[in-house]
């Protein structure tokens, strides 16, 4: 059960307000640091676009909230660290309440602001990705990870393969190859994985591939050679639908491929 304060933090995050055109009291600023362009563009554009209808539609219809226009201002940043950054420090002070919350939608740029929007004071969310450590608010007060991270998420896979193998006791002798993207985000993983292949009884290869994901022939070469019972792909963008025809070019199976 989400505890009263994470709800209160996920409506913050459901209401993000709209184009600022003046500044006032009664206005709450809500930065907009995402991706619409590059090879990742699938992912952000179609998140932060709901955002912004969504947040258009709250002030359109119902003024705002309890009469408080929501504004934001975009900022591109590729879904890249640096520019990420630069994207905290240019609106974290913006509008007349400052910075309200952030919301990257990036594992990588969570790392790079978590000790600078912690000494702001500023919470940051992240919605199924970001640091799965942060989940202890006595020790990250300002990072709201919600509904999900990512070993939750790594568990929920692995519990699926084992549903599809007869048990999770017919996991032991499986070999299952993790092929992740080579950042904060695909690396995230890794440490449960190998908790998990010592419970359950499994082998786990770990295979990366660089960013952004669009050349992925060398990697499937080695999934051949290894012959895995299961793939996990960990891919973000334009890596996805490459991981697809690249399983396709070796023979691999895609009904035996686990994604996020």
């Amino acid at each position: 059960m989400i505890s009263k304060h994470l709800k209160s933090a996920l409506l913050g995050v459901a209401m993000l307000g709209v184009a600022a055109t003046g500044q006032a009291q009664n206005e709450q600023f809500i930065p907009m640091a995402g991706y619409w362009v590059g090879p990742f563009a699938a992912g952000g554009s179609g998140i932060y676009g709901g955002f912004i209808d969504y947040l258009n539609m709250i002030n359109a219809r119902d003024g705002g909230v309890n009469g408080v226009k929501l504004t934001y201002e975009k900022c591109e940043h590729e879904y890249n660290n640096a520019r990420g950054v630069e994207c905290y420090e240019r609106l974290k002070k913006k509008g007349p309440t400052g910075a309200t919350v952030f919301h990257t939608l990036s594992t990588g740029i969570t790392y790079s602001i978590l000790d600078k929007a912690t000494a702001d004071k500023i919470p940051l969310i992240t919605i199924g990705y970001g640091r799965t450590d942060t989940s202890d608010g006595r020790v990250f007060p300002y990072i709201f990870p919600l509904v999900t991270n990512y070993w939750s998420q790594n568990t929920a896979k692995i519990k699926f393969i084992g549903s599809r193998e007869g048990g999770m006791d017919k996991l032991k002798g499986k070999k299952i190859v993790n092929i992740y993207h080579d950042s904060a985000y695909g690396k995230e993983t890794i440490p449960v994985l190998d908790a998990q292949a010592k419970t359950y009884g499994f082998t786990v290869t770990h295979i990366p591939v660089p960013t952004p994901g669009n050349e992925q022939g060398a990697q499937w070469l080695q999934v051949r050679q290894i012959k895995p019972d299961w793939v996990i792909l960990r891919g973000w963008g334009v890596m996805n639908p490459t991981a697809l025809k690249a399983a396709a070019k070796v023979g691999f199976p895609r009904d035996h491929i686990v994604g996020v």
